[in-house]
């Protein structure tokens, strides 16, 4: 079959959003060879659907972790697979036709060690504007090919196992770094070559548009030991990180006002819902 690729996908209480993910990676067809789902102590029925896809196809492999924190169950999973090449989604990813292709392709034509996809947003006030800019932008022929990556995005990005196992001593265990980050930096210390592939294309929920600001920045708090952690924080890249603040608290009353069962939006959401998902990093 030649080059293998496994696809690793670390689930948290991911009842409502896993079988779409699970269903997109199987429409792969023989380009993904295994499908390791890391359990990281579900209490909402995540496991039962993971037994249920496990019993469907022989792909699925169904780990358990126990020690609390995305990372623990991301290096499981890495530690885990049989294929040369892994893959890394999140478990409101849906990846989009073509994507394991795309991973095959460029690791086989060229001497990458790690790529990032580009995704677009569903369950977004502004997927919709979103897609018709991409659409746009696809049309003009400029969404295509490869570029520099300053970094790995965990949604959407695959790895070659060599390359994991040459870093994998020196990442972080810390739940107050963003581990894609950590490990991207890891890699890059190592003289090793990131790129982005605008053609490998999933989708991933808007959810953490409805964070608050106050736990947003406490999300970007964790962007920023982490870069200090690996010597890169520069006054660029804290701009960056600052713009991303204000920018998330200017859009997050659409997010909250935002219904995603009716693509419409209510003010008397902005005051009545549920709270937001916890952000995957400890302040």
């Amino acid at each position: 079959m030649g080059v293998q690729l496994s696809v690793v996908v670390p689930v948290y209480n991911e009842k409502e959003y896993l079988s779409e993910c699970l269903e997109s990676l199987l429409e792969q067809g023989d380009d993904i060879s295994e499908i390791v789902v890391v359990d990281n102590n579900s209490t909402d029925g995540t496991a039962e659907i993971i037994k249920e896809f496990e019993r469907r196809s022989p792909k699925i492999r169904y780990l358990v972790e126990t020690r609390q924190g995305v990372v623990f169950a991301r290096n499981l999973g890495f530690n885990s697979v049989q294929g040369e090449l892994i893959g890394r989604v999140d478990a409101d990813t849906r990846v989009l036709p073509g994507w394991a292709r795309e991973i095959h392709d460029l690791f086989t034509d060229r001497e990458f060690d790690a790529v990032t996809g580009f995704s677009l947003f569903y369950e977004s006030p502004f997927a919709s504007a979103q897609r018709n800019a991409v659409a746009k932008q696809d049309n003009l022929g400029n969404l295509g090919g490869l570029k520099d990556a300053p970094s790995l995005t965990g949604s959407n990005m695959a790895i070659r196992k060599s390359a994991w196992l040459s870093v994998q001593g020196s990442v972080s265990d810390r739940k107050d770094f963003h581990e894609d980050v950590d490990l991207s930096y890891c890699l890059l210390g190592n003289g090793m070559k990131i790129v982005q592939n605008l053609a490998m294309r999933a989708e991933v929920s808007g959810r953490r548009g409805e964070t608050g600001p106050i736990e947003f920045l406490s999300y970007n708090k964790a962007s920023i030991a982490t870069l200090k952690h690996h010597g890169a924080m520069n006054r660029r890249l804290r701009f960056m990180i600052f713009r991303s603040s204000i920018l998330h608290t200017v859009l997050w009353p659409a997010y909250r006002m935002y219904d995603k069962n009716t693509d419409a939006m209510s003010v008397k959401r902005l005051f009545f819902r549920p709270a937001a998902r916890q952000m995957p990093v400890e302040a």
